[in-house]
């Protein structure tokens, strides 16, 4: 007999001031700028008459207003610090270019997937706490708020997908993830022979 399915929603929240500035927020708890609380907004609209079973976000402020946001009134929304994005450590509120004069950057950067940030915490790790969250949920319909690079750990976790420093860019992910954009996977089976599913990446249509 077949077991039921999980079927996730996964959300990047809307755009912050932060964002626009280009500054490392991680767990900063900045809040949800103007431009996301209209990308929210339009993210509303798509999925209106959408129904699931149970909502989750980070507790980051501009996670949980972007869920506000999103899901009509009144809908129960779980908040699990699991969710966080990437600890930036002594880099948070910087921005790439004044990041480049520590010495200790160059270092993290040889390996980013495994070396943690001064003071932070590796992707590695960002990747192995969603995937104990996404394996503690029940079946049915969830969806989730959460943050571009923990989104991106999560399924470089999941499915192997290569995490190689790119130049110009902090975090070893060649794909990019739209904020309010919509990833969604299946997970079947459980234990041992749990198998995950990616239907769709960083889905914003709603955003063009």
């Amino acid at each position: 007999m077949t077991s039921p399915a999980l079927h996730l929603t996964l959300v990047r929240h809307g755009a912050t001031d932060w964002n626009g500035a280009g500054r490392w927020q991680g767990w900063t708890d900045t809040p949800l700028g103007a431009l996301g609380e209209t990308q929210a907004a339009r993210l509303n609209s798509r999925l209106a008459g959408r129904t699931f079973d149970a909502a989750h976000s980070s507790d980051l402020a501009r996670a949980a207003r972007t869920a506000e946001l999103v899901l009509p009134a009144g809908t129960p929304l779980t908040l699990d610090v699991r969710l966080r994005e990437l600890h930036f450590g002594q880099y948070e509120g910087v921005t790439t270019g004044e990041v480049l004069h520590d010495p200790h950057y160059a270092e993290w950067q040889l390996d980013p997937w495994q070396r943690p940030a001064p003071g932070g915490e590796s992707l590695a790790a960002v990747g192995a706490r969603l995937r104990k969250w996404a394996g503690s949920l029940p079946a049915g319909q969830v969806i989730a708020f959460s943050h571009g690079a923990a989104i991106r750990a999560l399924l470089c976790d999941l499915f192997a997908w290569p995490a190689q420093p790119q130049p110009g860019y902090v975090l070893p992910f060649p794909y990019q993830l739209a904020h309010t954009s919509l990833t969604t996977l299946t997970r079947h089976g459980q234990g041992a022979d749990v198998r995950w599913t990616l239907h769709t990446y960083n889905d914003h249509a709603h955003l063009e």
